[in-house]
């Protein structure tokens, strides 16, 4: 355990406190690595009860989101996808913006940046020039290597895990060391994943995973996987799913947030929701996230609860992004 942590006693006994003196007004910092937004904007519409319209407006939403697309069916096309979230980024342009540098992300704007994320779509191609196209030219901003399913790439967390990657996928995780896209881990098994850590040098990100050692569900991370991300400077977002956590509450994932504090290292926690379309627990609701910044505040104090809402994120990004066009 790293000093100043603890674990959170068991769930039936944990009390999720208030702080008095805290500000009723006072708007919480958050970026959230992983919304399927595209998805769950497009559902509005048709009154779809798990992702509304407070997700993009309202007092607790996201400065910045990494706005997922991911192949849900055989003929689905990353192109495509980006060009329907061009279009949502149109259509709702009053509350969303894309974010493609330091300077977009220090704007003072009072709409959510958005960076558009690919989950194991087949690339158009994988070297340098192609990546850099993705990027100018489709506002692709960072992606993972597989979704739920085996790909030209690598394999899921529900395929073998002692499968390596793929050689496309380990060229692609080369291009990806000189390309300024995002490399994602979440999803990928663990064989791909330790290879992946040897390969690429920058940092790296799980945009939305939990500790498999608290649930065990094959979309966690084992402890010696929180280490070895500690180690390479990575950060893990932290998902809210009731498949993941239990039941997906605020005292659930106390847990998660305290393990992962104290395995890869108070700098690598986020916040990584899944909220899009997914039906959600507790933590599928603004007010409780905002009461569970709360409990991490009383619990670990106010410079763990900047950390996992906005810090680590922010300095992430920081680190990622160009300066400016």
């Amino acid at each position: 355990m790293y000093a100043g942590y603890r674990h959170v006693p068991t769930l039936q006994t944990v009390q999720v406190p208030v702080l008095a003196d805290r500000d009723p007004s006072r708007k919480p910092r958050i970026i959230d690595l992983h919304q399927d937004m595209l998805s769950g904007v497009q559902r509005l519409a048709g009154d779809f009860p798990v992702y509304g319209s407070t997700y993009l407006e309202g007092p607790s939403r996201a400065q910045v989101i990494w706005s997922s697309l991911y192949p849900l069916t055989e003929d689905s096309s990353l192109l495509d996808q980006l060009d329907a979230h061009a279009g949502l980024l149109e259509t709702c342009s009053s509350s969303l913006r894309l974010v493609t540098t330091v300077a977009d992300l220090d704007a003072d704007d009072p709409r959510t940046g958005v960076l558009p994320h690919s989950e194991g779509f087949h690339l158009p191609g994988i070297g340098p020039d192609s990546l850099d196209t993705l990027w100018s030219q489709h506002s692709l901003r960072s992606l993972g290597l597989t979704w739920n399913y085996e790909t030209d790439y690598g394999y899921s967390c529900y395929d073998d895990k002692t499968a390596p990657l793929k050689p496309v996928g380990r060229k692609l995780v080369r291009s990806l060391a000189q390309s300024p896209l995002m490399l994602d881990l979440a999803h990928l098994n663990e064989a791909g994943y330790y290879e992946t850590l040897e390969l690429f040098e920058p940092p790296l990100l799980v945009t939305h995973s939990f500790c498999r050692a608290i649930g065990d569900h094959p979309r966690g991370l084992t402890d010696d996987q929180l280490l070895a991300l500690g180690q390479h400077g990575g950060l893990i977002g932290l998902a809210f799913d009731p498949d993941f956590l239990g039941s997906g509450s605020v005292n659930e994932a106390l847990q998660h947030i305290d393990r992962i504090a104290s395995l890869a290292g108070e700098s690598a926690v986020s916040i990584g929701s899944d909220w899009g379309v997914a039906a959600m627990g507790e933590l599928g609701d603004h007010t409780a996230l905002v009461r569970l910044l709360e409990a991490v505040e009383s619990i670990y104090g106010a410079d763990l609860a900047e950390k996992f809402a906005f810090a680590n994120a922010y300095d992430f990004l920081c680190a990622q992004l160009p300066a400016a066009e």
